[in-house]
């Protein structure tokens, strides 16, 4: 991340503990002392990890007080490196660096909503499910994992606010989406609202599922844990982007991104997770048709062409004019 690192926050591993077999939950509280800025319930941040950089954790905080906040950590048989390192060397007392809050998963205004959990994907919609069930709307929260002793959050997802709504699947033995499909979800209702967060093959299914059973498309919003739209497509044509304040010109070439051309050209952007799906990079379009591949913006703005992520999206238009 540059932009002068901004809005990094300094804290300290308030407390950590197992959450589920593989799992790990992690309290940060301000370095400073002090509050830590207000989000709402589908933000995530960054966490700075030594020698490894930004990784991002949805916030899953019981009670967003603001006192600490609160991440849940799957450690990964193929990861990058960065939950092997939160498991393996962090404790309690080390302080690292944070990134302001982020929410490109927000719970939209419904009457009903079906929340779809798998895996680790359960650390959004927890939040989402206290909310709701604090605003007395109708829900169910149908979490998928392999393995029952994986299950994160078992305390809060058995409190007497949740527990009726939650439906827990053993996907280990055949209680998946692909064998079991929830009757909410043969159901299409035109006031309800399906959040979901998962692998890509999870969010896959859901998606064949609501276009079977006649859901319209925008009444689904996901979290994906990595882009299936990033490719090395060999043909994939250079273009150009102009930088709307200076005027300067750069060509994109057919392996670049656009924002390794910005960062080589000492152009000051936001960057983090460089797959997008975090949407720390995405700016705004003066000109120019965007050729969109992250998982971040919604289909209508897409549509619209006025946004793109830098880290991995290119241009349908020989020039692309970029608000910066």
């Amino acid at each position: 991340m540059t932009m002068k690192d901004a809005g990094l926050i300094p804290v300290t591993i308030k407390a950590i503990g197992e959450n589920g077999k593989g799992n790990i939950s992690l309290q940060l509280i301000a370095q400073q002392g002090g509050l830590l800025p207000a989000y709402l319930p589908g933000a995530h941040i960054d966490v700075f990890i030594p020698e490894l950089g930004p990784r991002q954790y949805s916030l899953c905080t019981e009670n967003n007080g603001g006192e600490y906040y609160e991440i849940c950590v799957k450690l990964a048989e193929n990861s990058s490196g960065g939950s092997h390192f939160i498991h393996h060397r962090f404790s309690v007392g080390d302080t690292l660096s944070i990134s302001m809050p982020r929410n490109h998963f927000p719970l939209p205004l419904a009457g009903r909503y079906l929340l779809f959990a798998g895996g680790i994907g359960i650390t959004p919609l927890l939040a989402m499910a206290e909310q709701i069930a604090q605003q007395e709307i109708d829900f169910e929260l149908h979490y998928y994992i392999a393995d029952l002793d994986k299950a994160a959050f078992t305390s809060r997802l058995n409190a007497p606010e949740l527990a009726k709504h939650v439906f827990l699947h053993d996907s280990g033995a055949n209680d998946s989406l692909r064998h079991n499909t929830p009757l909410s979800l043969r159901q299409p209702d035109e006031n309800t609202r399906v959040m979901a967060c998962g692998p890509d093959g999870f969010i896959q299914r859901l998606e064949d599922i609501m276009q079977t059973h006649h859901w319209q498309k925008n009444q689904l919003s996901f979290e994906r844990f990595s882009n299936k739209n990033i490719n090395n497509d060999t043909d994939d044509q250079e273009f150009h982007i102009q930088l709307n304040s200076s005027g300067k010109c750069y060509l994109v070439g057919p392996n670049q991104s656009i924002a390794e051309v910005l960062l080589s050209a000492k152009v000051d952007i936001m960057l983090s997770c460089e797959q997008g799906i975090c949407g720390s990079c995405i700016t705004d379009v003066i000109d120019g048709i965007p050729d969109h591949r992250d998982c971040v913006l919604t289909e209508e703005e897409k549509a619209e062409n006025t946004q793109i992520t830098l880290c991995c999206s290119r241009s349908k238009s020989p020039v692309l004019v970029l608000d910066l």
